[in-house]
């Protein structure tokens, strides 16, 4: 009996991961033909997956778990680098890697942005991307009120963005590598006035620390 456990296991967690592909992929293609998921309940995506209802929640439990899945599934099928930077230095590092993926898969990029259907995939990511950037803002200048961290945060999450990358592609003509280059340059410049600031509103001058 012992000898079986390891492949029964082994079968029921192969079977587990094509379930959950197929609801995955059954989910997308609603995506394209409905325009979002708002509309789209777990019945339908179910039935297009061939699968029970029920069996769609023993893999993701609430909308928000599908949605999050959604989007990293769809993007590993382009190729785009995912997660978000943990560090400050990680931002710059994870920079150019991160474009050249936007420039192996543009057309999809552009869909995230510019289309219902990307700009609610991208919304599932919103809570995490505050948080993540929230996290490095507050390590490097933890004096900073809230409210200025809450600016940081925001304007090196947006140079680390797709949004950086499309404008500086269309109204620039920039490269994925030069985008990156010219965001990663931003992000270091960023980073020195918050590693040099006490508390305070970003718009008080800095002069007087750097000197």
């Amino acid at each position: 009996m012992e000898t079986t456990r390891p492949y029964k296991s082994d079968l029921r967690a192969e079977q587990a991961a094509g379930t959950r592909l197929r609801i995955l992929d059954a989910t997308a293609s609603l995506l394209e033909i409905y325009g979002g998921l708002t509309n789209v309940p777990n019945r339908l995506i179910a039935e297009t997956a061939g699968i029970t209802e029920m069996t769609v929640y023993r893999h993701f439990a609430n909308r928000e778990a599908l949605e999050e899945s959604l989007w990293r599934h769809v993007n590993d099928r382009h190729g785009i680098r995912q997660g978000f930077p943990t560090l400050a230095a990680e931002i710059s590092e994870r920079l150019p890697g991160l474009f050249a993926s936007f420039d192996a898969a543009p057309g999809h990029i552009t869909s995230t942005i510019t289309t219902p259907v990307g700009r609610e995939l991208r919304a599932s990511q919103d809570e995490g991307r505050r948080a993540a950037f929230t996290a490095i803002v507050t390590d490097v200048a933890p004096e900073l009120d809230p409210a200025a961290q809450a600016q940081a945060a925001a304007i090196l999450q947006l140079l680390y963005s797709a949004h950086t990358w499309l404008s500086l592609r269309e109204q620039w003509d920039l490269t994925g590598d030069d985008a990156a280059a010219a965001a990663v340059w931003a992000v270091q410049t960023l980073v020195k006035d918050l590693h040099n600031r006490a508390a305070g509103p970003l718009t008080s001058n800095t002069e007087e620390t750097d000197r």
